[in-house]
């Protein structure tokens, strides 16, 4: 009898195969703010308007300087 024995492509495609962004070093928690849909579009603005991210206006105007 002849076995056939098929190889397994490598996996190519995106995904978790120990794959992941490489340390920085740096370490960064995230938090999730609730408030209306007219209110975030307002963060928004207000962030561009300050020319920075939206995280950065917040905390910002979160902490003491």
């Amino acid at each position: 009898m002849e076995s056939t024995t098929e190889e397994k492509p490598k996996y190519s495609g995106y995904g978790y195969h120990g794959g992941g962004r490489k340390p920085t070093g740096v370490r960064r928690v995230s938090f999730s703010v609730s408030c209306q849909p007219e209110e975030l579009e307002q963060v928004k603005s207000l962030a561009a308007q300050a020319g920075k991210t939206i995280s950065r206006f917040l905390l910002d105007a979160a902490l003491p300087q």
